[in-house]
């Protein structure tokens, strides 16, 4: 089987000859170690929104980890702009830009609040670069259905504040960013990505970002909607405790789920009661990779690949992303451990 091949088959929770490993991104710094070169992805993005790195060097630069690795995918930034100042480096490690939110009053949405066309002629042709040189790697579109972006264009406090004062201005800068994901979708199933995945943050390691309630009826209704008119698999992404939303969550109807963190989701639990429903992907601790033996990586994946894996629909990934941090010895026993135990006997 192609490494394309054994995701889409994990989605749909059928054999493999290999457990695929997917990541959402991997930092240079961690890249270039474990491939002995240079590796140097951008994932920075034009101020008209559109990222900035050729989408024909964007999957060569990523297929050198995919090389060396074993991992299955490629990742194309689709994100809708954000609306934000001060951008910087995560603080816990992942690479990935954070900045105070912009949109804090019905007034700065109704002032700011402005996508580009998603048929835009550089967008489209970028992407088309991209997937001419994916080869037999799974090409993931990289989108939020609209929450996601609603928090980081806003900012939690302002996101909090709105919550009493005007619940409204969430749901109408939520359901925008909704509309332009609805839209920008299809131009991407249409030019040949093989799986759409949606980052959107909405728990913290204690739970939900907001009431169960307020995602129940007044988020999820449009992104239920707008999931539904995809023709490709769809990966949904949250870090923290999902727990209280999983319910929820799932009627996004989407073929999986990412990462179950492990240090506040028990992804054994989530595996025995929605195992039939989702596929399950990531679960291999970020900071265990960070200080953590490369023996007691072996056993992490090994115990992954043998409970969560029984059955099919699993798929290995670190419980976000790989860090510049994470000691390269590490990295490269997770891609041992994955050969050696998730292999099917011949």
């Amino acid at each position: 089987m192609t490494p394309r091949e054994r995701v889409l088959a994990a989605l749909r929770h059928e054999e493999v000859d290999e457990i695929p490993w997917i990541e959402g991104i991997v930092g240079n710094g961690i890249a270039s170690a474990v491939c002995g070169e240079p590796v140097r992805v951008e994932w920075s993005v034009a101020p008209d929104g559109f990222p900035t790195m050729p989408g024909d060097a964007l999957a060569e630069e990523q297929k050198k980890t995919n090389r060396v690795l074993g991992k299955a995918n490629l990742q194309f930034c689709a994100f809708a702009l954000i609306f934000c100042e001060r951008m910087k480096k995560a603080e816990d490690g992942s690479p990935v830009l954070v900045g105070e939110g912009l949109i804090k009053t019905r007034q700065d949405f109704d002032r700011l609040f402005r996508l580009p066309a998603p048929t835009d002629d550089r967008f489209v042709a970028n992407a088309r670069k991209f997937i001419a040189r994916k080869d037999d790697y799974c090409a993931c579109a990289c989108v939020r259905l609209g929450i996601g972006a609603t928090l980081l264009s806003m900012g939690m406090e302002a996101f909090s504040y709105a919550m009493a004062d005007d619940p409204q201005l969430i749901v109408d800068v939520h359901d925008a960013y909704a509309d332009w994901t609805a839209a920008v979708v299809p131009v991407l199933e249409e030019i040949g990505f093989d799986v759409i995945w949606a980052f959107d943050d909405v728990a913290f390691n204690s739970g939900p970002m907001f009431s169960v309630a307020f995602y129940r009826e007044r988020i999820l209704p449009k992104e239920k909607a707008v999931a539904a008119t995809f023709t490709k698999p769809l990966i949904t992404h949250s870090d923290g405790d999902m727990t209280p939303l999983l319910d929820h969550w799932l009627k996004l109807g989407q073929q999986a789920i990412h990462p179950i963190q492990p240090d506040v989701m028990d992804i054994h639990a989530v595996k025995q009661k929605y195992g039939r429903r989702v596929a399950l992907v990531g679960n291999i601790f970020m900071s265990d990779l960070v200080h953590k033996t490369p023996a007691e990586i072996e056993a992490q994946v090994r115990d992954r690949i043998e409970t969560i894996g029984v059955g099919g629909g699993y798929i290995i990934s670190s419980s976000n992303s790989l860090t510049d941090d994470m000691k390269p010895e590490n990295v490269l026993a997770m891609r041992d451990a994955i050969r050696k135990y998730g292999r099917r006997a011949a």
